[in-house]
């Protein structure tokens, strides 16, 4: 009889244990179904099925766009090179231009110039030009009556004590005129005049004796007229160098 309980007692604590471990009330539990199974997966949303033809897969991947850290550096660098302006060939830098005068010619000097100094020069531009300026004030008697009028006149001005003078021989409008001086100021050809008034020459006056100047204004690039204003045809012509605007 006791040995009976005693085995009723085990059987019924087994049971216990048995449900308890079923249950999981020792901590495990043995999964019951497929959806108890699939609740139990660790991390069930990163499941990612796979295609298992490689030639599939390979053309799947091919077609997919590479994201925009993928694109190579020197990609990068030659498109921005397509996109910067090109710059014109105008802007590109030509030989700076100068503009050298030579003055103070005579015609035959600039003459001269134009055939030696300046001669085959395609790379410049020559433009000539003359200036008719006063060289010298001369005090006479204009001419009138012909020649025995001027020698009369010449007579009168011997008998006022007057005789630095002549008779112009050369022909044109100041033949026959009597010269009574030429001076290089005007200020000392007026001076003359009110000295020959004072002794009563009354018809005398001043005239401008002009002489024609000429000049070259040479542009071009600033090398070649320099090696020009220090060539031996330029310093022998004696001209007057100053720069000009081109």
């Amino acid at each position: 009889m006791p040995a009976m309980r005693v085995l009723f007692v085990v059987l019924v604590l087994l049971n216990l244990l048995a449900l308890a471990s079923a249950r999981g009330w020792l901590g495990t539990s043995t999964p019951q179904g497929e959806p108890e199974r699939l609740s139990n997966q660790l991390n069930p949303g990163r499941i990612v099925l796979r295609p298992t033809d490689p030639v599939a897969a390979g053309t799947s991947q091919a077609n997919s766009p590479l994201p925009a850290e993928a694109i190579p550096a020197a990609d990068e660098r030659a498109q921005a090179e397509a996109d910067r302006p090109e710059t014109p060939a105008s802007t590109a830098l030509a030989p700076a231009d100068a503009c050298v005068n030579y003055a103070g010619l005579t015609e035959a000097q600039a003459e001269n110039l134009m055939q030696t100094a300046f001669a085959g020069r395609t790379d410049l531009r020559f433009e000539r030009k003359t200036t008719s300026t006063p060289s010298a004030w001369w005090v006479r008697i204009p001419p009138s009556g012909g020649k025995e009028a001027a020698e009369r006149r010449v007579a009168e001005l011997r008998a006022l004590g007057i005789n630095d003078l002549f008779i112009v021989q050369d022909a044109g409008p100041n033949q026959f005129a009597v010269s009574l001086g030429l001076f290089k100021t005007e200020a000392k050809a007026q001076q003359h005049l009110a000295t020959l008034q004072k002794r009563r020459v009354q018809t005398a006056g001043i005239a401008a004796r002009s002489a024609v100047v000429h000049r070259i204004e040479v542009s071009g690039p600033a090398t070649s007229l320099e090696t020009i204003s220090r060539s031996r045809p330029v310093r022998q012509s004696g001209a007057t160098v100053s720069k000009c605007k081109p």
